[in-house]
């Protein structure tokens, strides 16, 4: 694993302890999404940058053959990225920084993924555009997240209703953000994007797909 200065760290006993309960939640989300992830990631090769790796569950569905970094803000995410990597037997790179300011050069990554991710930047215009800039032509931004409902809908409410609460439990993460909007105006040259509810409270409705530079 290699180690790079990043903006926006998180540390303290909350990041602690949201590191250490993030694997009991995938163990639940997982199986609802892992047949999207391997048709999404199928296509992937060369230099992959993952954006929040979190634990480094989407190792399991990348091509053994990709070079793979993951970048994170939570310092606490390597231990589980190690342990993910040498249970798969591969190789892994884990930076701390924040997608708002990619620890990589211009024009070097192949894809770049983010899974629930995108939900809980500071500055999700800029995030998008940092994912464009390390991207080379023809690369793809591979995603999967959850957003809002439609406006005016019940879910819709609560998750307008809960999201102070939320963001103060959940790391920061809006229940209720337009994500698929901000894509359609990244400047991307492509953008497909399926749209589909899973069955989950609050944060059921989710989209996912790829852009291309």
């Amino acid at each position: 694993m290699r180690r790079a200065a990043g903006a926006g760290l998180k540390r303290g006993w909350y990041h602690r302890l949201f590191a250490a309960l993030l694997p009991l939640v995938s163990h639940k989300y997982e199986p609802l999404v892992e047949d999207r992830k391997r048709e999404l990631f199928a296509p992937l090769s060369g230099r992959v940058i993952e954006i929040g790796a979190g634990t480094g569950v989407n190792l399991a569905h990348l091509p053994p053959s990709v070079e793979w970094i993951g970048v994170d803000p939570n310092p606490y995410m390597e231990r589980y990225v190690r342990k993910a990597a040498a249970r798969l037997g591969r190789r892994a790179s884990f930076c701390l920084g924040a997608a708002e300011r990619l620890p990589a050069p211009d024009a070097s990554a192949d894809a770049v993924v983010g899974t629930l991710v995108l939900c809980s930047v500071s500055d999700l215009e800029r995030a998008l555009s940092e994912i464009l800039r390390v991207l080379r032509p023809g690369g793809r931004f591979v995603f999967i997240e959850h957003v809002a409902a439609p406006a005016g809908s019940r879910t819709r409410r609560r998750q307008d209703c809960i999201c102070p609460l939320w963001r103060r439990v959940a790391d920061g993460c809006h229940p209720n953000r337009e994500t698929a909007r901000f894509l359609e105006r990244a400047g991307f040259s492509e953008l497909h994007c399926d749209r589909f509810t899973l069955p989950l409270p609050i944060a059921g409705p989710h989209i996912a797909g790829f852009a291309v530079k």
